[in-house]
C-alpha cells in the first residue's frame, strides 16, 4: 500500500495533526499504519508519548525519521506509511517527496501560507498531489479565493476542508475519537491512489 507524505514549507499549517488524524481514520478501518516523524521537532513523537503517557495509546505506531531512514522506507502488503514532513527547506522535505506514492499539502486560507504553497507545489515534481484546506472557516472570501486559485492552477484540491475546531487543537496527546472530515479525506485518497 501507498506512502502517503504530508510537506508544506510553512509552519503551522496542520501537518502533524492531519497525518495523526489520518492514521487514526486508517487504524479504525483496520489498516497497518506507520507514522514517520520527519520532523526534527518531535511532534508526532511526542503526541504518541503523551498518549502512551495516558494509558491510552495511538493505534498505531510513531518513528522519528531522517532523511537517509526515509529513502529506505518501503510499504508491504497492506501497510501504509504517512510521512509528517518539518517546514523549511530540507533534504527530509526531498526525501520524503521522492518517496511518497502521494503528497499532501495542508494549508491553511491565509495569504502567506498560500504563498508558501506554491513553493510546496513546484517542489513535488511528477508525485501524484492534492491540497488539503485545514482551519476553514466556512463561506469566507478567504476560503473561496483559495479554491479559485487553486483550480485556476489545475491543482488537486480535497472536496472537503477541515474545520477550524478547538477541539482538534485540544486532541493533541490523545486518541482522535471524532474525525472532522478526515475519514472523508482518507476516502477521497484512497480512490485518487487505487487509480
Amino acid at each position: 500500500m501507498p506512502i502517503v507524505t504530508l510537506c508544506n514549507l510553512k509552519g503551522g499549517t496542520g501537518k502533524t495533526t492531519s497525518a495523526i488524524y489520518l492514521a487514526t481514520a486508517l487504524a479504525n478501518q483496520g489498516k497497518h499504519v506507520h507514522v514517520l516523524d520527519g520532523d526534527p521537532q518531535g511532534s508526532a513523537t511526542e503526541w504518541a508519548q503523551q498518549a502512551e503517557d495516558a494509558g491510552t495509546p495511538l493505534p498505531f505506531e510513531v518513528v522519528p525519521a531522517n532523511a537517509r531512514s526515509i529513502t529506505r522506507t518501503k510499504t508491504t502488503g497492506s501497510e501504509w506509511i504517512i510521512i509528517d514532513c518539518p517546514p523549511g527547506e530540507s533534504g527530509i522535505i526531498d526525501a520524503a517527496i521522492h518517496a511518497a506514492d502521494h503528497v499532501i499539502v495542508p494549508t491553511r486560507p491565509s495569504t502567506i501560507e498560500v504563498n508558501r504553497m506554491w513553493s510546496t507545489t513546484d517542489l513535488v515534481g511528477q508525485t501524484p498531489l492534492t491540497i488539503l484546506i485545514t482551519s476553514v472557516i466556512p463561506n469566507t472570501n478567504s476560503l473561496q479565493e483559495l479554491r479559485e486559485a487553486i483550480e485556476e492552477e489545475h491543482i488537486a484540491t480535497f472536496t472537503i476542508g477541515i474545520p477550524q475546531r478547538e477541539a482538534i487543537k485540544k486532541t493533541f496527546g490523545q486518541v482522535p475519537q471524532k474525525l472532522y472530515g478526515y475519514d472523508s479525506i482518507l476516502a477521497e485518497l484512497t480512490k485518487e491512489i487505487e487509480r
